[in-house]
């Protein structure tokens, strides 16, 4: 009875985080565009993800996905892949496996966090990449902040102007 009930309010909390998230995609995407984060903001969102998971994966898997909590800000948002390299929590490739991709510079991105990902210690990797998903926009150097958390590897990177 008690799982029902947890497994229902899950259900619930996600639902009503992505309904919550679809008024702001448009505030989002405007931010995303115009306004880059720090090193700073995203290192704050890395370690609140990271706090998050450690408390429940469930709910801080549907957070980090729907963008909500403020984990969506300007440019920046946290990620968690497992450790093969599938995107379990993003804004927009969750469920996608991206541990062959390599970055237009030659950077294998999955591949050096899989194998660099420590718990309690933030790592960091730089590449190039555009900042609106669309392979044709114009690309910045990326830096993103990871650890290992439990059984996945969470991040969240900024790009340099």
């Amino acid at each position: 009875m008690k799982r029902n009930i947890f497994i229902s309010s899950v259900l619930f909390l996600s639902v009503l985080m992505t309904l919550s998230s679809c008024a702001d995609k448009q505030e989002i995407a405007v931010n995303q565009e115009t306004e880059f984060g720090t090193r700073e903001e995203a290192n704050d969102l890395l370690t609140r993800a990271v706090n998050l998971v450690k408390v429940n994966e469930t709910v801080a898997f549907a957070m980090i996905t729907a963008g909500t909590g403020g984990f969506s800000q300007k440019d920046l948002y946290p990620f968690c892949t497992t450790m093969k390299g599938v995107w379990i929590a993003h804004p927009r490739d969750s469920g996608s496996d991206f541990s062959d991709a390599e970055t237009s510079d030659g950077v294998r991105v999955a591949e050096t966090m899989i194998k660099n990902a420590k718990v309690g210690e933030i790592s960091e990797i730089s590449y190039m990449y555009n900042r609106t998903g669309n392979s044709l926009d114009k690309e910045y150097k990326k830096t993103t902040l990871y650890t290992k958390a439990g059984k996945y590897i969470c991040g969240s990177g900024y790009y340099e102007k």
